[in-house]
């Protein structure tokens, strides 16, 4: 994984309605979004940084693993951005095509790619 820093709150460019988020990550070849807050965001925040590093046309997903599964050592929450053939269980009622193995296909050929997962 290669996560890079892109926006930070420090920055001219840092969108003054975004209040909780104080650094943002992207990792293109994951297609990871990692937020860095202060234990205070939200949706409405987490959507429009979505919006503004992906679009609005792009979907993302956050993951909630088993307990024993959990890394919480830092406030940070992780957008991971589905690809257009990527199934999502869209609410709205317009689900597509399932083909759910766009996100696993992405995910071990990153880590095949560096090696990670050993």
């Amino acid at each position: 994984m290669s996560p890079r820093l892109i926006l930070t709150r420090e920055a001219a460019s840092w969108p003054p309605k975004w209040r909780a988020a104080l650094r943002v990550y992207h990792d293109r070849q994951l297609g990871l979004l990692s937020i860095e807050h202060d234990g205070s965001i939200g949706w409405d925040e987490l959507q429009a940084i979505k919006n503004r590093i992906a679009g609005e046309d792009a979907a993302a997903i956050e993951v909630y693993p088993p307990a024993g599964r959990v890394v919480n050592n830092i406030a940070m929450r992780h957008l991971w951005l589905l690809g257009q053939d990527d199934w999502w269980p869209d609410l709205g009622g317009h689900d597509g095509t399932a083909k759910p193995t766009s996100l696993r296909d992405r995910y071990l050929a990153v880590q095949l790619s560096t090696g990670g997962g050993q």
